[in-house]
């Protein structure tokens, strides 16, 4: 099985109900974002099926990224894959849609952290998940306790020099 994490890009300190879960997608954000989805397109992702935190940051990133890399399938919103979530938690929903992947998920962290160690079994964070930033984990056992190995991590920066590289 497929999976895709997808931390939110870039979001706004604060929003005007000043609650965190109402906080809205920057504008750099989104030029960031795209460029990750521009390369990850490339690169041949094509999810089934997207699933994301409620939250507005989140939402706002799996419709940018439904989008560009025209999953025909609606969002699938959850509580599963909130900042402070537990990756057991947002494994078991991720399960409940094994039938529907390759999976796009969209979250936060610290959650996007805990989730990869969670799924590629290793306790503790080995990785600096950044805001837009993109992994592809292959599941070999999808068990309670799942198996994976990580294919590939394309971060903001390295999308904008693959990028670059492209257009010259």
């Amino acid at each position: 099985m497929t999976i895709y994490l997808l931390r939110h890009a870039i979001a706004e300190e604060r929003s005007a109900t000043g609650r965190d879960r109402d906080r809205k997608l920057t504008a750099e954000g989104i030029a960031k974002l795209e460029t990750v989805l521009r390369v990850a397109a490339r690169a041949g992702l094509e999810p089934r099926q997207i699933l994301a935190s409620p939250y507005a940051r989140t939402v706002q990133t799996a419709s940018i990224a439904r989008r560009a890399l025209s999953v025909r399938n609606e969002v699938s919103l959850s509580d599963a894959f909130t900042p402070d979530a537990a990756p057991s938690a947002a494994w078991a929903e991720m399960r409940d849609w094994a039938d529907d992947a390759p999976l796009l998920v969209v979250t936060h962290e610290p959650l996007v952290s805990s989730l990869l160690s969670f799924l590629l079994g290793v306790s503790e964070h080995v990785h600096d998940f950044r805001k837009a930033g993109l992994a592809m984990l292959e599941l070999h056992r999808t068990g309670a306790r799942p198996a994976a190995t990580i294919r590939w991590l394309l971060t903001p920066a390295l999308a904008a020099g693959i990028a670059h590289e492209a257009n010259d």
